[in-house]
């Protein structure tokens, strides 16, 4: 059986990892791509569009979105402003140069595929505001939606809904599973769970 991590077990791989490699944006590199390829063999013909939180969730969306471009698939890509994003992710923002849509106009065409990276394993408060809106709008949208790593607003750790949470057709969770997906609201919201390959050894 294949191990379940709990948040603080997957980020001390995750650092143990960025000590080995001298550069941790490779890893957020590799997982974007590797989404990417995986969302491009399924759904090259459909509209996608991509929503980028304010951490490295939102930083592995702009690598996806950036990755789609250049497969020629056309994404849209909806995020917040350059200054909300740090360290990897604000490395991701600068490379991607797609038109970066303000989140609060996000608009949900008919038939599209909704890739959420709003937040991932590391979200420790309720999801409010503008947030709580975009959750609202997504759930109640006929998109098929694709969580990466977790769906936004659950937690990593107990699968519980901070506040709000997106329902997810798929979830592609980065490595392992973790907690969050099989217990509670985890365990519903998560939909099919597809692990991706991110570059950790084994």
């Amino acid at each position: 059986m294949k191990k379940i991590y709990s948040v603080k077990q997957i980020q001390e791989l995750e650092h143990k990892e960025f000590k080995r490699l001298k550069n941790s944006f490779i890893l957020m590199k590799i997982a974007g791509t590797n989404c990417a390829k995986k969302i491009y063999s399924l759904y090259s013909k459909k509209n996608i569009i991509v929503l980028c939180g304010p951490g490295n969730n939102g930083g592995d969306g702009l690598v996806i979105s950036q990755f789609l471009k250049s497969l020629n698939l056309e994404a849209s890509l909806y995020c917040l402003n350059k200054k909300t994003y740090k360290g990897d992710a604000l490395k991701a923002y600068k490379r991607n140069k797609l038109i970066k849509n303000d989140l609060k106009k996000l608009k949900i065409p008919k038939k599209s595929i909704i890739v959420d990276c709003l937040f991932g394993i590391g979200l420790n408060r309720n999801i409010k505001g503008l947030f709580k809106n975009i959750v609202k709008k997504i759930n109640s949208s006929e998109a098929k939606v694709i969580s990466i790593d977790i769906p936004s607003g659950i937690n990593g750790d107990t699968g519980k809904c901070m506040g709000s949470a997106v329902k997810a057709d798929f979830t592609y969770a980065l490595h392992a599973k973790k907690i969050g997906h099989i217990c509670q609201s985890g365990k519903k919201y998560s939909g099919r769970i597809t692990v991706i390959d991110i570059g950790i050894r084994k």
